[in-house]
């Protein structure tokens, strides 16, 4: 057997304590979720969304919308506080919206409530993931995003049905009938549905990530229990703009 060199041995030994190290806290972590997995004592979560454990549950089936509707994103793009979606689904130029003027990542600063924050008819599509439930006026941000929509344009738009509590802003949660209503009332159409189903809202609300959990589990739908609502809002190609500014 030919000898390794000294250098060579202890990177190899680096490597393979570095692997050890990395199975055993994987070990830990799947032994950790499936403790709390099973008790029904536990009352503190895994993490507070999931991201610090691989996938957060939620993101897993936004995302899933998204790419289903990737062919609506095109052209002059508008997404909120970050372009983390629109320039990977198909975007020409993105505009970035945000109400704090701290965020260097802003091209747009404003209340998405006021109807001067947004100008009209200058996007081909617009890309606002669990951002609603934050407003004070859910029916004046949407009148203006159909309104900021080019005829034809839509918005992909995400809520919660059920969620922690994400800050002191955090206000409404909806059901698919209650946001199909929302939408309308704001003079849109919406295409609506609820994802996620009781297993899927446990791990989320337990703050496991996609990665921890059985195969298939997040492949089904329940509208009994819904995690969240996706919905594809339109503006009309012709005539009749939104109504509810």
């Amino acid at each position: 057997m030919p000898c390794m060199a000294p250098t060579a041995a202890l990177r190899s030994l680096r490597r393979r304590a570095t692997g050890a190290v990395a199975s055993r806290s994987a070990l830990a972590r799947q032994l950790s979720f499936r403790l709390r997995w099973s008790s029904t004592r536990r009352t503190d979560p895994l993490s507070e969304w999931g991201f610090e454990r691989g996938t957060a549950v939620d993101r897993h089936l936004i995302e899933e919308f998204l790419h289903e509707h990737r062919d609506l994103v095109h052209g002059r793009v508008l997404e909120v506080k970050e372009d983390l979606y629109a320039s990977v689904l198909g975007a020409a130029r993105v505009e970035v919206l945000d109400i704090d003027p701290a965020n260097p990542l802003a091209t747009i600063v404003g209340d998405l409530c006021d109807r001067d924050t947004l100008p009209e008819q200058e996007f081909d599509a617009a890309v606002v993931t669990q951002t609603l439930q934050l407003v004070p006026d859910p029916v004046a941000a949407l009148a203006n995003l159909l309104a900021a929509l080019r005829p034809g344009g839509a918005a992909l738009v995400t809520v919660p049905s059920l969620s922690r509590l994400a800050g002191d802003q955090d206000r409404w949660r909806w059901t698919a009938l209650g946001f199909r209503e929302l939408v309308a009332r704001a003079g849109g159409d919406a295409e609506v549905r609820a994802r996620g189903n009781l297993l899927a809202c446990r791990a989320f609300l337990l703050g496991a990530a996609v990665e921890e959990l059985p195969a298939g589990v997040l492949d089904g739908d329940d509208p009994a229990y819904p995690l969240l609502v996706t919905a594809v809002v339109r503006r009309p190609a012709v005539g009749g703009g939104p109504t509810g500014r």
